[in-house]
């Protein structure tokens, strides 16, 4: 069994009346998001408006979460490295180096919304912070991101139940 049918199994498990709180807590799991968990909902039989809101609230919480803990973190290790005398450049990993061209090229507004294409909100939230960019932006610009690409998952979604009459 899969993620995707795990999650699934997880929301229709849900007593009916809170079924929607599982999509929220789906669009939080990294690799699923908000455009996994509107599938999810919409396959799981919740009506598909229902589930984009959901899925965009759990996203976005867990990411300003990530964003806000990652600063922290980020502030702290800045503070403790300032009194340390030589600094050694830190070793970068390919998803963190792919985030970080990008940033470079496209800011914050780039990154977000077309980051979400291969690498998950989480990551690209916690890479984000670490380059030093505002966490406030971050988060807003995740929030776009995310509503952006749980709508027009949502719509897909319409247009294929339309078409297959589900």
């Amino acid at each position: 069994m899969n993620l995707l049918e795990s999650l699934q199994g997880f929301v229709l498990g849900l007593p009916e009346a809170i079924q929607f709180l599982g999509v929220a807590l789906a669009a939080m799991v990294p690799f699923v998001e908000n455009y996994g968990a509107v599938v999810i909902g919409s396959i799981a039989g919740i009506p598909i408006w229902a589930a984009v809101v959901m899925a965009i609230i759990g996203n976005v919480a867990i990411v300003a979460l990530i964003t806000l803990i990652s600063g922290s973190t980020r502030d702290a290790v800045i503070a403790r490295k300032a009194g340390a005398e030589t600094q050694e450049p830190a070793a970068e990993n390919s998803r963190r180096e792919c985030v970080r061209r990008l940033f470079d090229r496209y800011g914050i507004p780039g990154v977000t919304l077309f980051g979400m294409l291969f690498v998950p909100t989480h990551f690209i939230a916690v890479a984000l912070v670490s380059f030093g960019s505002s966490r406030t932006g971050v988060i807003v610009w995740h929030a776009i991101a995310i509503t952006l690409y749980a709508v027009v998952t949502g719509a897909l979604m319409a247009g294929l139940f339309s078409l297959t009459g589900a």
